[in-house]
């Protein structure tokens, strides 16, 4: 009907939430009662204080001024919210010609989705996706992998990433199999569906793939012969030879993409030999063209060697919305797409992701921005400067961490400030390691040092520094 979609995570907390609610402009709020602890209802509460019910029914409120009906997916909210199951008893009244009309009415170049990622400036961005590319990168992925109507689907990921959307939900959908999730990732629960409901299909990344492969090493109950491919980013020589110890042959393939471009943008394929589809990233779906460049020149590099990918196609982004006035456009003038990602292509076109130029963290499959976190903490009364950083992690690949420095006089603990950003951010953008220090020590070009307060703060923590902290366990 031409309406836009904004997926939101279930992870977002209250400063999350403060930015994303009014800068979607949104008009409808759909949001659980209660789920994974979190009272949704009481959270909005808060974000919108002076929320109100006008006249007409609608509801009001200045700190979201787009936002109409809020609509709770609970047996009985409150008094300002709509209950979901009467919201949609409404459709019933509604003409059917006039739906026909706004269903012509939308052209395959449309916002379908508002997607938010977290990225290399302060703020997420809000990426315009297409109805055409949304429609058509499932479609891609279905012929690439060689699925087939029996297929049956499996996703711990989030529906509100494009991974878990389009090459899990909407991929299911475009095969027409079932596809099976749960609200939070557990490796028992995983197998226990994946052995129950004789899952063939997978979309994980390895930090998951390794929890699975764990238990199932240890826990022989699960039977998971049916499983027969998956898609992930990052796979890796030991967690294929794993797979291949617990479920026999199998046909996983790595994949590299990113929200701008619907997702998945190169990608194995399962014929490919297994030291290709664990040592690359495959080549890129039909339609979608890929360069590897000099960051300085933008001149193309030989076979190869390291540089920026730069991507363009039919699956790219329409842009960012409300990007402000000091965002530059990622595309160039010819078009392409600037990643601000490090890689190299070989001689038959397949990709190899080498990490980030630009500096970005990724917490177990979560992109998070060293700016946007850093900015958070400032905020703490008591938190005079701060600087945030990635360091290595067993299981997450990295996670984040801070050194802090306080105002004059105040005291702080890393537990009080870790609680502080419980109660605000979700919690793969929390620093896990906190350092206090006097004062930041400053460069020759008088910027603050970040390099060596990562250094020192990998000395202090010495080999724990890739050992995560259990009840720190945020995925």
């Amino acid at each position: 009907m031409g309406a836009i979609s904004v997926p939101l995570n279930t992870r977002f907390r209250h400063d999350d939430l403060e930015y994303l609610l009014p800068h979607s402009g949104l008009s409808i709020l759909v949001c659980p009662g209660t789920f994974l602890d979190v009272d949704f209802t009481e959270l909005v509460r808060q974000l919108a204080p002076d929320l109100r019910v006008r006249p007409c029914g609608e509801c009001a409120t200045t700190k979201i001024p787009s936002l109409r009906r809020i609509v709770a997916v609970t047996e009985s909210p409150p008094a300002e919210f709509n209950s979901f199951w009467p919201f949609l008893e409404e459709g019933r009244s509604g003409s059917l010609r006039s739906l026909e009309h706004a269903e012509k009415a939308v052209d395959p170049e449309d916002t379908c989705l508002l997607m938010y990622t977290s990225g290399s400036i302060s703020t997420p961005k809000g990426v315009l996706l297409k109805h055409a590319s949304c429609a058509r990168k499932p479609i891609a992925l279905r012929e690439r992998l060689n699925l087939r109507s029996d297929d049956r689907f499996y996703t711990a990921m989030p529906l509100s990433h494009a991974a878990g959307l389009f090459s899990g939900w909407w991929l299911a959908v475009s095969v027409g199999g079932p596809l099976f999730t749960h609200r939070r990732f557990e490796a028992k629960a995983a197998l226990q569906i994946m052995s129950e409901e004789r899952i063939t299909v997978e979309r994980s990344f390895p930090t998951l793939v390794m929890d699975q492969l764990a238990l199932a090493e240890v826990d022989g109950t699960y039977n998971l012969s049916s499983l027969r491919t998956g898609l992930s980013s990052s796979l890796n020589t030991e967690v294929f030879n794993k797979l291949q110890a617990v479920i026999g042959d199998h046909e996983y393939v790595n994949n590299y993409g990113f929200t701008e471009a619907t997702g998945v943008v190169c990608l194995s394929e399962p014929e490919d030999p297994p030291e290709l589809r664990w040592a690359k990233m495959g080549k890129p779906l039909e339609g979608m063209v890929i360069r590897v460049v000099d960051a300085d020149t933008n001149e193309d590099l030989p076979a190869g060697a390291e540089g920026e990918i730069l991507v363009r196609g039919w699956a790219m982004m329409k842009g960012y919305h409300d990007p402000g006035p000091d965002v530059p456009s990622p595309f160039d003038q010819r078009g392409w797409y600037h990643t601000g990602d490090l890689g190299s292509l070989d001689r038959d076109g397949h990709i190899t992701y080498l990490g980030r130029v630009l500096e970005r963290l990724r917490v177990g499959g979560e992109n998070v921005s060293p700016e946007e976190v850093g900015l958070f903490l400032r905020r703490h009364p008591r938190v005079a400067a701060a600087e945030v950083f990635g360091i290595p992690d067993e299981r997450l690949g990295e996670i984040p961490a801070s050194v802090i420095q306080l105002t004059p006089g105040a005291q702080l603990s890393e537990a009080e400030l870790q609680a502080y950003c419980h109660e605000r951010i979700a919690g793969f953008k929390i620093p896990r390691h906190i350092r206090f220090v006097d004062q930041m020590p400053m460069s020759a070009s008088h910027k603050v040092d970040r390099r060596k307060l990562k250094q020192e703060m990998l000395h202090e923590l010495g080999p724990q520094s890739k050992k995560q902290r259990p009840e720190l366990n945020l995925l």
